[in-house]
């Protein structure tokens, strides 16, 4: 926009949307350049919103530069859905696990999504925190089968519950690398064209044309939630890979 227009406008007091006023960060996508663009979508926030979301942006950096952490090591904090459902898996293996969850009973009676997925999530092989979630790992179709029920149940939920269980699956099924679940799931998420889904589409199809401008076109110089789940969507990158690598 001319310079002279905009200036005309300020005086007037017309307040542009925030979007529009969204800088160009380029088109880099390597996981440098998805944080630097990243960082721009911060620095748009007032300085009290910034602070913790600067201090992340350095810790992805410093990742990126070469302290990249493994996807399969021990979670930094307790994983709630994974220690519902560890004991049923010990007791009674997958299908208690689905059982239970169908029911909602017992540890199950609420976030189920959240063990369901915990649970997909070790079967695909990540977060080998411990000998159950090792052994889950090492049976044959599980990842894909909690994968299945967790669109099911999506499609049976009441609609308060649907787009926490569309979204566990679509995680789950971004780390399986299943496209086709992915975009089932993400169709009944709350908000299918959310900025999170974007990145971890463009980690099953190795696609990140788009994601510099989305970040940018997201972004918001009073709402931190497009700048929260761009670092979000580049850590998934980062401590998932990228698929068929």
């Amino acid at each position: 926009m001319n310079i002279r227009v905009l200036t005309l406008l300020v005086l007037l007091g017309f307040v542009l949307p925030a979007q529009a006023m969204a800088q160009d960060c380029g088109k880099d996508t390597s996981l440098a350049g998805l944080t630097r663009c990243a960082g721009v979508a911060v620095d748009m926030l007032p300085q009290a919103k910034r602070a913790r979301l600067d201090a992340e942006i350095a810790a992805l950096e410093a990742q990126i530069a070469g302290e990249v952490r493994p996807a399969n090591t021990q979670l930094a904090y307790p994983d709630y859905g994974w220690e519902a459902a560890r004991l049923l898996v010990s007791s009674g293996g997958v299908d208690r696990l689905i059982m239970t969850a169908r029911q909602k009973s017992g540890a199950l009676r609420y976030g189920r999504a959240e063990a369901l997925h915990a649970a997909g999530s070790r079967a695909a092989g990540f977060h080998q925190d411990d000998e159950a979630a090792q052994r889950l790992a090492m049976t044959s179709g599980a990842a894909e089968k909690l994968n299945d029920e967790l669109l099911s149940l999506a499609r049976s939920a009441e609609a308060f519950e649907r787009g926490d269980l569309a979204h566990a699956a679509a995680m789950l099924a971004a780390e399986r690398c299943d496209l086709s679940r992915f975009d089932a799931a993400r169709a009944m998420t709350l908000a299918p064209d959310a900025l999170r889904y974007k990145f971890w589409r463009a980690r099953i199809t190795g696609d990140r044309v788009g994601l510099p401008e989305a970040i940018m076109l997201a972004a918001d110089s009073e709402d931190s939630g497009a700048a929260r789940q761009a670092i979000d969507g580049i850590t998934f990158l980062v401590e998932h890979g990228a698929c068929g690598t």
